[in-house]
């Protein structure tokens, strides 16, 4: 199992499902899920890291660290940012946005961009930027390569990025005031759109200018803002990358090393043996891996989304909220937690949302007050469902209003451990209250289209990590993010909507007063607990291992000052200024 993003991945749902789902977001996912299926007995298998360079390469391999990244052995040289199929460090070491949302501290970090501010009436905003920056090449960086890339983004639909589509939903104009000031204008009051645009990453003018096609563009010679932007050194199965001589920011580490693996076995067998610094996953780390070096190896697992169980409301009994929360109380969460991610979460609240990264606008009344819906409770589950006259028929197997038994396939795909696992939980405590479910496991690709398009029945996925909880509600209980069945929809795969829903996110929009907003988000909260429109099982970890045998100043639950998953598309810029070679 992965994320239902990659995750990301940072990207808008709505504007990233093609690189969440195939490209280097897919391979991340691979790799992810592939460690919870490795047999353990073959993970000490040798020469699973190639240490051989790659031809040409200046820069010896022990300088550089050493990640999990990238799967096969079939890399092109393709670093358009733009692109769904780019190469991994494009948008973690070459090209950087205005702001980073940091879901470790839930703070907006300044990047390219150092401050920003709102027009009175919300209808501008204004970002300061650095006044130091320089492109890889030399030239410098200043709010012309910021107008440039939002307007090429305008004027090729086919690019890929945070920012798209925002020229279409609430984005008037993108002006430079002066070289170190940049000016958004919105068509329409929209205060969340902060976080799409400081997300955009940036491309220089003097390069783009000049490309024909930017959405076939293969960059193979990229200039960015990042540190690391030089490729060193390039083959089919591995590359790497080292410094950016003119980066902004003081760095202590040489560059990148990412290699590709051919099956789960090469990849943990890598991690255990201590050949990789960052990155990877093997089951219980307690267990398999702390122990082998306990003063170098670690892991940080912090919760920033929400596995969610997702009942398409298309159905005529799955439409019905009592339905839903009877599933929901039928469900026994912690068994979930413990087998599915070796007990490193915990079960989810009624309001959706996790605790760590919104712990700020979680309503502790909403909690207490959902708290039955959300704990296992079989009795009160079988009640409701009697109550609410789906009586069981002769075999056991409960009957809806329709007339039709309630029989549902819960599908997953094949190799993810953890969700294999939940699901089989799911369709084994809902046999005790009259529901009968098949679990059925197909390809990756086929449960993302059958999910996306809303041919499904039930199915787990992962709440988008957001910015906000603005996005969260939008996202699943707007009647705009709801498509029809056949329709492919990154959002709102259980197709629920509600008119009251869109009324509070557009007051939340429209505001800039916290407090407002706050209240606005708690009432959200309410109705999300209220009506079930999808059914939060318990709090995603993101996966994140790290060996200090070589390089220090990973982040962890001790110094969490960045996100340690490699898989979000921004977090790793947080992490490469904190890092440093070992003293030999």
């Amino acid at each position: 199992m992965t994320t239902n993003e990659s995750q990301e991945d940072n990207m808008h749902k709505a504007s990233s499902s093609t690189r969440r789902r195939g490209g280097i977001s897919g391979v991340l996912e691979g790799i992810r899920t592939g460690f919870l299926a490795t047999a353990m007995g073959a993970a000490l298998l040798s020469g699973t890291l190639v240490t051989a360079q790659p031809a040409l390469a200046e820069v010896p391999l022990d300088q550089l660290v050493r990640i999990v990244a990238e799967g096969g052995s079939s890399f092109t040289r393709t670093f358009n940012p733009f692109s769904p199929t780019t190469r991994w460090v494009s948008l973690r070491t070459m090209y950087e946005p205005l702001m980073i949302q940091n879901y470790a501290t839930g703070k907006l970090d300044p990047w390219l961009g150092t401050d920003y501010k709102w027009s009175d009436d919300a209808l501008s905003l204004t970002v300061t930027l650095r006044n130091d920056v320089k492109w890889s090449d030399g030239q410098p960086f200043t709010a012309d390569d910021v107008v440039f890339t939002f307007n090429l983004m305008r004027d090729n639909p086919g690019l890929i990025g945070p920012a798209s589509g925002a020229f279409g939903q609430y984005l008037k104009s993108v002006e430079a005031v002066d070289p170190t000031t940049v000016k958004f204008t919105f068509s329409t009051t929209y205060t969340p759109g902060l976080y799409s645009l400081v997300d955009q990453f940036i491309v220089p003018e003097h390069v783009w200018k000049d490309v024909k096609d930017p959405v076939t563009f293969e960059n193979a010679d990229p200039v960015g803002t990042g540190p690391f932007t030089t490729i060193d050194a390039f083959g089919t199965d591995r590359y790497q990358v080292t410094q950016n001589p003119n980066y902004w920011q003081p760095l202590k580490i040489q560059g990148v090393f990412v290699q590709g693996f051919n099956g789960n076995d090469q990849v943990s067998a890598a991690v255990l043996s201590g050949n990789i610094d960052w990155g990877g996953l093997v089951p219980d780390p307690d267990t398999t891996f702390v122990p082998l070096d306990p003063e170098h190896f670690g892991y940080w697992w912090p919760r920033t989304s929400v596995v969610l169980l997702q009942a398409n409301t298309t159905d005529p009994s799955l439409g019905d909220v009592n339905v839903r929360k009877a599933i929901s109380m039928a469900l026994d969460r912690q068994r979930m937690i413990n087998t599915g991610v070796w007990g490193k979460s915990v079960p989810a609240n009624a309001t959706g949302l996790p605790e760590a990264p919104f712990k700020d606008w979680l309503d502790a009344k909403v909690i207490a007050d959902g708290q039955g819906w959300v704990s296992m409770d079989p009795d009160a589950a079988n009640k409701l469902l009697d109550d609410s006259s789906y009586a069981k028929g002769p075999d056991g197997i409960r009957v809806g209003k329709d007339g039709k038994p309630l029989k549902y396939d819960i599908i997953v795909p094949s190799g993810w451990n953890d969700w294999v696992s939940a699901s089989q939980i799911v369709a084994e405590n809902l046999k005790d209250i009259g529901i009968d479910v098949t679990l059925r496991t197909t390809t990756a690709d086929s449960w993302t289209n059958s999910t996306f398009t809303g041919q499904f029945q039930l199915s787990l996925g992962t709440a988008q990590r957001t910015a906000t909880p603005f996005e969260f509600y939008r996202n699943n209980m707007a009647t705009t993010s709801v498509k029809p069945v056949g329709t492919a929809s990154p959002n709102n795969q259980q197709r629920y909507g509600d008119p009251k829903v869109d009324e509070l996110l557009s007051k939340f929009a429209a505001s800039t007063d916290a407090s407002e907003q706050k209240a606005i988000i708690a009432e959200l909260e309410g109705m999300f607990s209220q009506a079930a429109p999808a059914i939060p099982l318990y709090e995603q970890p993101d996966w994140g291992l790290y060996n200090t045998r070589r390089f220090t100043g990973f982040p962890n639950e001790k110094d969490p000052y960045a996100p340690l998953s490699l898989q979000m598309t921004n977090g790793p810029l947080l992490v490469w200024p904190h890092l440093e070679r070992r003293a030999e």
